[in-house]
């Protein structure tokens, strides 16, 4: 039934035009799809900070309680371009305890009041990691009820709407971090009866995964318009998480040690992200991103031109500088319009893959040498400032791919 009511949702939208409808469809038909999350600097009230983003498809922000007008933000993102997606930065599972945080005080209160921290059976509180000065919270049902009967995921997606989407109706996307498959805490006591559980117990990890689901549909019932994004770590393909979203963002598929390319390899990668339209609701909405280098454009090309082999928006993280800089590529100014091929999953010839557009194509080799490849009349490559050696403008009839690597060529 949960299904049937977020496909209505959707099917309403299109034509109200609603997150799901006519502005996503758009953007969907005309490639390159890009996106940039934006945190760090968050230099929102720089007028050319506010160009960058809005150069892009989608933008992330990560506002907070207090920051100041942001439904004057979102306003004058859409104004320097009306088909901007823009959404907003939320998170469940997680929080810090600063209660002389005035950004979050109210979180830091409830959490306090209600003993939804996450506890060992001590009754110490734990973190999954130190780095960012937060400890974990019980999203479970096995935590008890405040005098509203709501449990934690529910307060938090009506105390999110009343902050940042009652005020701000021009947000699209709801974006909420964390989607994990299972809790990545060793030991704590979830059920609260006096023993710790192992966070990889699969009870443990699908009343994990069931918390999740009830902060999305109590998001989804206040703002039924908006698009539901996760950022997930897997598939979304266990019963819990499929069909529940409109989107995913997929962190970091290349160039972390983490990243899925480096962990199970291209082929890999490659099916996390083909896969993961399955199993979610339309607009079906996913990111593909990469973090590197931004003076590394073969690593660049090769995350793109993989990321053209579907139907996702590309997002750059910049290793330096983090989410703090927006970085722009010669390839980005290239209009492909249409995609001609649907989504590629096996290779076009010698190892290489292929997608072709309206106005251009895709060619990346995945594999461990150079693949020398006669594609005929009628493409060039492209002209471009960054890499002159790769785009230098110039016709061309036949070229070599270096092993993992990629190329962007248009027509004439």
């Amino acid at each position: 039934m949960g299904k049937i009511l977020a496909l209505a949702f959707c099917l309403i939208g299109i034509l109200f035009r609603s997150s799901c409808g006519a502005a996503a469809g758009e953007q969907q038909a005309e490639f390159p799809h890009l996106l940039v999350i934006s945190q760090g600097a968050k230099d929102y009230g720089d007028p050319v900070y506010r160009q960058q983003l809005a150069r892009h498809d989608v933008v992330i922000l990560g506002l907070w309680r207090g920051w100041g007008n942001i439904r004057d933000l979102v306003v004058r993102l859409k104004r320097i371009n009306p088909k901007l997606l823009v959404g907003q930065y939320t998170i469940l599972n997680e929080a810090n305890d600063d209660p002389k945080n005035g950004t979050i005080e109210d979180v830091v209160y409830k959490l306090n009041r209600e003993n939804w921290w996450l506890r060992k059976a001590d009754g110490s509180r734990v973190q999954w990691t130190s780095a960012y000065g937060t400890w974990d919270i019980n999203i479970t049902e096995w935590t008890k009820p405040d005098f509203n009967g709501q449990r934690y995921p529910e307060w938090l997606a009506q105390r999110d709407y009343r902050v940042f989407f009652e005020p701000v109706p021009e947000f699209d996307i709801w974006f909420f971090d964390n989607v994990m498959v299972f809790p990545r805490i060793a030991a704590a006591d979830w059920d609260g009866d006096g023993k710790d559980e192992n966070g990889k117990d699969p009870r443990i990890q699908e009343a994990y995964r069931r918390g999740q689901v009830a902060h999305w549909e109590k998001a989804r019932a206040l703002a039924p318009n908006m698009i539901v994004m996760g950022n997930a770590d897997g598939d979304l393909s266990t019963k819990e998480y499929r069909g529940r979203l409109n989107g995913d963002f997929l962190e970091a598929m290349m160039g972390k040690a983490w990243s899925p390319e480096t962990l199970q390899g291209w082929d890999g990668m490659m099916s996390r992200y083909h896969t993961v339209f399955d199993n979610l609701l339309p607009p079906k909405l996913v990111a593909f991103n990469v973090a590197g280098k931004i003076a590394d454009y073969r690593f660049f090309r090769y995350a793109y031109a993989s990321c053209l082999l579907d139907d996702g928006y590309f997002s750059f993280s910049d290793d330096d500088a983090g989410r703090g800089v927006v970085p722009w590529f010669d390839e980005y100014e290239v209009r492909l319009g249409k995609a001609i091929d649907p989504p590629q999953k096996a290779p076009w010839r010698n190892g290489v893959y292929r997608r072709l557009f309206a106005n251009g194509m895709a060619l990346v080799n995945p594999t461990d040498k150079p693949i020398m490849l006669t594609l005929g009349e009628g493409w060039r490559r492209l002209s471009g400032r960054q890499d002159p050696q790769t785009n230098d403008g110039q016709p061309v009839t036949a070229l070599t791919i270096p092993p993992r690597d990629a190329v962007v060529l248009i027509k004439p």
